[in-house]
């Protein structure tokens, strides 16, 4: 009887190791290709599905921008600060109490010219204001996207306006005429018509007595396009009266430096003795070119240093006031007190 605790020997052949040794290679080969097909399965998803997020991202977005410039295309600008100050004022002013306002007729003779003037985009209109009135806000807001200056006759008239219009320019001038004087500086100019009150000349140095020479300098380099004529006051005989405005318009308009040939100059309150002699005198019947019932309005051409000798008008014989013009009739306002 064998004894079933004894050792047992098992042999191995060598060729049945070598084919478990190959089993297990292909077998680690299967996997590794396995874990490849895997991660490039891996990949492709992403790459699929970040492709996709950002198509559907770019695609919200020109969304989202064609609705924010279709919103922009159709949302209206807000009102200019100076058309939105004028309509603020117009609304609550009580017009019964304003002294000396425009008509409509003569309101819309400026408004055309200055209209006209702002169609050139390359070069905004300049208008220069004599006197503060009713119409301030009107011509600021009319010409907003040009210069407009205004030229006042009292110092406190000036401050309130630029601290509630800080974006209006104006500056305020001590006249030294007198509405009675008239004849006498019509006369001193006559005088001094080859010197100090040339037609042609930077008034900055000027000393005729007619001449407004205290004003910034650049005032008198600028080509002004619009001159309006609406100030000082002049219904007293001791009021200060508009000659010296007239002249400085007339002179500004010869003067004219640059490529500027002509400006438009208004003079409002035209049936006036001071207002039609003086600008009889220094803008010209000649240059008269249409009256809107006490609204006067010439068109000035620029002129040469020595052209007609020294004259404002090219026929000293021509007079406004005279009896075969369309302008005699004429009416006196305290010039003989």
């Amino acid at each position: 009887m064998k004894n079933s605790n004894a050792a047992k020997l098992i042999l191995l052949h060598p060729s049945s190791l070598h084919k478990q040794g190959a089993g297990a290679a292909a077998a680690s080969a299967a996997a590794i290709a396995a874990s490849h097909r895997v991660w490039l399965i891996f990949f492709i998803s992403f790459f699929t599905l970040a492709f996709t997020l950002t198509l559907i991202t770019t695609k919200d977005s020109s969304a989202a921008a064609a609705s924010a410039n279709s919103a922009s295309a159709t949302k209206k600008s807000p009102l200019p600060r100076p058309v939105f100050d004028a309509l603020i004022h117009y609304a609550s002013v009580n017009t019964s109490t304003v002294f000396s306002r425009m008509s409509a007729s003569e309101l819309s003779a400026v408004a055309a010219v200055l209209r006209r003037c702002n169609t050139n985009t390359n070069n905004p209109c300049n208008l220069l204001v004599f006197g503060l009135t009713h119409e301030t806000l009107l011509w600021s807001s009319l010409n907003y996207k040009g210069r407009t200056v205004f030229v006042g006759d009292s110092d406190y008239f000036v401050s309130k306006l630029e601290q509630k219009h800080p974006e209006i320019e104006a500056y305020d001038v001590q006249f030294t005429t007198k509405v009675n004087e008239l004849y006498e500086l019509l006369e001193y100019s006559k005088e001094q018509l080859k010197n100090e009150c040339k037609p042609v000349q930077n008034l900055l140095f000027s000393d005729c007595k007619l001449a407004i020479n205290d004003l910034p300098n650049y005032i008198y380099d600028v080509a002004w396009d619009v001159i309006l004529i609406d100030g000082p006051l002049g219904f007293l005989p001791t009021s200060p009266g508009r000659m010296s405005a007239i002249f400085t318009a007339g002179v500004l308009a010869r003067s004219t430096k640059g490529s500027a040939g002509k400006t438009d100059v208004f003079v409002h309150e035209f049936d006036r003795e001071v207002e039609k002699v003086s600008s009889e005198e220094f803008l010209c019947e000649e240059n008269l070119v249409e009256i809107t019932e006490k609204l006067g309005h010439f068109v000035v051409g620029k002129m040469e240093v020595n052209e007609r000798d020294h004259q404002f008008c090219s026929d000293v014989s021509d007079s406004i006031a005279s009896s075969s013009s369309p302008l005699s009739k004429t009416s006196k306002y305290w010039v003989d007190s």
